[in-house]
């Protein structure tokens, strides 16, 4: 006969899921689709909130204009769109300051995904407000 262990039986723990407890700490985030230059090309709701900015205030605009540093000041399009690259490689979330609809400044942090989609080149730019804001 085999053996049983008290112990095995008991339910496990349950365990907290990761991604809702990142998803809660940090607050949603949302996404947008930049060209290689920084134009916003597309962005979904989350992202509009995150900005406080509508579809139509965000889609076609220069990223830099909401967030800062995330290009050199003065720099030709090729760099900006190397730099992104670079920003890509590593997969990281990065902080930054940026400016909602309303000039009100808040720490972001981003990280970026470079997709090619017919010989292409875009950027998916995952934002979310930084810490507790």
């Amino acid at each position: 006969m085999i053996g049983h262990d008290p112990g095995l039986a008991q339910p496990a723990e349950p365990k907290p899921d990761m991604f809702r407890v990142a998803a809660n700490h940090h607050g949603e985030y949302g996404t947008l689709i930049v060209d290689r230059v920084g134009r916003i090309l597309s962005c979904g709701l989350p992202a509009e909130n995150v900005f406080k900015a509508g579809h139509s205030r965000l889609v076609g605009r220069q990223i830099p204009e909401f967030i800062d540093g995330l290009f050199l000041a003065g720099s030709s399009p090729s760099y900006s769109a190397r730099h992104l690259v670079f920003l890509c490689s590593d997969g990281e979330w990065r902080r930054f300051q940026a400016t909602d609809a309303h000039g009100n400044r808040f720490p972001l942090e981003l990280n970026l995904s470079r997709i090619v989609t017919d010989g292409q080149e875009m950027f998916l730019v995952n934002v979310r407000r930084a810490g507790g804001d």
